[in-house]
């Protein structure tokens, strides 16, 4: 009952913004670009195809580089945002948490959570969380 009333005040416009972020420079540094060929493996019910490993360099000769595929529903960015909005989680440090903190403090009834309050290293850590349901890297 209570993670439903938090998962209704994060809107699937907040989840995108979440995923914008992260994709703008909050991932970067562990995923890549997918191909036409990962996004046409996206199953049904998910949104996002989030690619861990490093793209090709051809500056210095590197070649694309594949860990995993994972796809990701708004769900699973809600849930990690609910993790991480616990004030007992152990994911991340103060200064990130206090980042997630003040967009549930500054949610409205019309707008979901306040995602201006959301950097790349917080999308960053709730990505992980929604793909790893752990924070592997950085």
């Amino acid at each position: 009952m209570i993670m439903q009333r938090l998962f209704n005040r994060i809107t699937d416009d907040n989840v995108q913004d979440i995923v914008d972020i992260a994709a703008g420079g909050g991932i970067t540094y562990w995923a890549t670009e997918p191909t036409e060929e990962e996004f046409a493996g996206l199953p049904e019910g998910k949104t996002w195809t989030i690619v861990e490993g490093s793209g090709a360099c051809p500056f210095f000769g590197e070649e694309r580089e594949v860990e995993a595929v994972h796809y990701v529903g708004h769900n699973q960015i809600r849930a990690a945002y609910a993790k991480l909005l616990d004030p007992y989680q152990q994911y991340v440090n103060d200064e990130i948490h206090g980042y997630i903190l003040d967009s549930w403090r500054e949610r409205t009834e019309e707008d979901g959570i306040d995602t201006a309050h959301i950097d790349a290293d917080a999308a960053d850590v709730i990505v992980q969380v929604a793909v790893f349901g752990k924070v592997v890297y950085g």
